[in-house]
């Protein structure tokens, strides 16, 4: 549903219907125009995408000090995305006044607010799944599986999968083709497993590596002894040293809601977490010519897993526009709120400077105006 805003106090009222109405928890994400997507950075570019690893490790080399109170790699993604470089993570908010600043704070034309939860939608899973040609596994992620426990769809920066995903983007691009034509069969495999023997694979994923029976994934399992698996392992080993050479495929192809430490003042003010869109896979695979637009409405399909979509028109987002024109009052109502550009970057100095400035120079020609009246009162 489309919510058109022009005052802080009319979309409180409407967020708060939305939270009254429903069960989950929320997250926001404002955009200061109204872009054709909400992928992140590195989609923006064929370019970028291709050279993700070289993006991570590049910023590891010329600034090591950064990093230096980082555990993860993925603590290392946040922080390069805290600081503008292209990454596959997208900023998300809890407040959503936040996500209102964000969508008032520049740009030309309207605002947008979009709203996200940690739990899917299962048309858009099942949509995305069946595009691929896995349709049979929608059955794995409606499993309530008490053997692994596992939410998809939630995690946190110290996870092994999120230490996982995140040490596969420093891969190298043909290790990246060889892993994901791994993971691919392994999608196949399992896809026919649950059709033929109306099975889950997730059933017994604790057992299955220790299973020298397992026929059926066999290959899987030959998989994981192969050099692009092995550097993976490795790089996921520099955090935790006992981390097994193990992975579930399942986790990949979905996005995740991924909570954080605050490593500083602004992503504590900001009460920031980060959606991670998920390795599309085909985009490394030589053998494959795929036009990088589809690569991009991949992207996007998977985000949309977990956009909140309007109850009464399943094909309709929830989104809030907030027109040109009510940007710059809507803007002062939220500095009236506290939340302002010196809360939301609480260690840009210079934007501070740039406040002052801003202040006085609205103020000079009425203070002026003053001073000259009360010269001539005094007269």
């Amino acid at each position: 549903m489309i919510h058109n805003i022009q005052t802080v106090s009319n979309y409180i009222e409407e967020i708060e219907k939305l939270i009254n109405n429903k069960h989950h928890n929320y997250y926001f994400r404002g955009q200061d125009d109204a872009f054709s997507n909400t992928l992140p950075a590195i989609f923006r570019s064929r370019k970028l995408l291709d050279n993700e690893d070289n993006l991570f490790n590049d910023f590891l080399m010329t600034d090591p000090q950064l990093f230096e109170k980082c555990r993860t790699n993925f603590e290392r993604l946040a922080l390069m995305e805290h600081y503008h470089l292209p990454t596959r993570l997208l900023d998300v908010s809890s407040n959503p006044l936040i996500a209102l600043f964000f969508a008032v704070k520049g740009g030309q034309g309207n605002g947008e607010v979009y709203v996200y939860k940690d739990e899917p939608n299962p048309d858009k899973l099942a949509e995305m799944l069946e595009q691929r040609g896995w349709q049979n596994l929608i059955a794995e992620y409606k499993s309530k599986n008490k053997l692994t426990s596992h939410n998809y769809f939630k995690k946190n920066a110290f996870s092994n999968e999120m230490q996982l995903e995140s040490s596969l983007a420093r891969q190298s691009l043909a290790d990246k083709a060889a892993f994901f034509q791994s993971i691919k069969n392994f999608y196949k495999l399992d896809n026919d497993y649950i059709g033929q023997q109306h099975k889950l694979w997730s059933h017994s994923y604790d057992s299955y590596f220790d299973d020298q029976d397992s026929d059926y994934f066999a290959e899987f399992k030959r998989d994981l002894q192969t050099l692009p698996f092995l550097r993976l392992f490795e790089e996921a080993k520099r955090d935790i040293p006992s981390f097994a050479n193990k992975l579930n495929p399942l986790e990949l192809i979905v996005p995740k809601i991924v909570t954080i430490k605050r490593m500083s003042r602004r992503m504590e003010n900001q009460q920031g977490l980060f959606l991670f869109v998920p390795f599309i896979g085909e985009e490394y695979d030589p053998t494959i010519n795929i036009d990088y637009s589809e690569v991009e409405r991949r992207a996007q399909l998977a985000i949309d897993i977990l956009s909140l979509y309007n109850a009464e028109n399943p094909a309709e987002k929830e989104k809030y526009i907030i027109p040109a024109k009510y940007k710059r009052s809507i803007l002062d109502e939220l500095a009236k709120l506290g939340i302002d550009y010196s809360f939301i970057y609480p260690e840009d100095h210079a934007k501070k400077a740039e406040m002052i400035k801003a202040k006085y120079l609205g103020l000079k020609k009425k203070n002026l105006s003053l001073v000259r009246n009360e010269i001539s009162y005094r007269g």
